[in-house]
């Protein structure tokens, strides 16, 4: 196999293909600019580079990814306040980038298409494969930073209404939340003070008869040991 001109004729076919995606650097070295469709404003794309070993396609080619946004002069995306003093929604989709995890992932994806493609031309498929595995992964990248961002959205939501619904109330919770308001309060005290206060420091009938000292308050209760008397007869 004659490997220069497999090369060769590969690249000339390369090039009616992407006419305008196409950079060759040097008769084994080559970009291919590939636009991604990723129902975005942003325009997304990725730069595959390539470089053929001496012996390609018996080998696989050499490969590189790197990351390119053409962004329109009309349509750039801030979050810079507008003239109206508004802050500018701009959704997750908007602001999603590749990054060094995701060409990882896609530089595996394209060996192994390299591999099942040796001894013959591979670089219009691995480009292909390219482009429909990076917008399966932005895709991805998009919902998964959606679902995340709703979930904590929903969290927010739910300590919110926790102000309006308040402490379910119990038998057992409310006697604890008595217990210590009496406590904090004085509660028991106060009555207490109140109740002698009311009755000048004398004991009730009910408490000399509890007490058993009916026999002992004539002195001091008179009016109570007449009665107590008269009950007796």
């Amino acid at each position: 196999m004659d490997y220069q001109d497999e090369q060769k004729q590969e690249l000339e076919v390369l090039e009616s293909i992407y006419p305008d995606e196409l950079e060759i650097l040097s008769e084994t070295h080559f970009t291919i600019r590939i636009g991604l469709d990723t129902q975005t404003d942003r325009r997304h794309g990725l730069l595959l580079d390539v470089r053929f070993p001496e012996t390609y396609p018996e080998v696989v080619p050499k490969l590189g990814i790197e990351y390119l946004e053409e962004e329109d002069e009309e349509e750039v995306y801030d979050l810079d306040e507008d003239d109206d003093g508004d802050e500018k929604f701009v959704s997750l989709a908007e602001t999603m980038i590749f990054e060094k995890p995701d060409f990882a992932t896609l530089l595996s994806k394209l060996d192994e298409e390299a591999e099942l493609n040796v001894g013959m031309p591979s670089i219009f498929a691995i480009a292909a494969i390219l482009k429909d595995e990076a917008e399966i992964l932005f895709q991805n990248k998009v919902d998964n930073a959606q679902k995340a961002y709703d979930e904590e959205l929903l969290a927010k939501e739910k300590e919110e209404q926790k102000k309006f619904h308040g402490t379910e109330v119990t038998k057992e919770s409310f006697s604890n939340w008595r217990k210590s308001f009496r406590q904090e309060m004085n509660i028991d005290k106060l009555i207490k003070e109140r109740f002698e206060k009311m009755h000048n420091g004398k004991m009730t009938g009910r408490e000399i008869f509890e007490k058993g000292l009916a026999g002992e308050a004539d002195d001091d209760f008179p009016e109570l040991a007449e009665s107590t008397a008269k009950l007796e007869i």
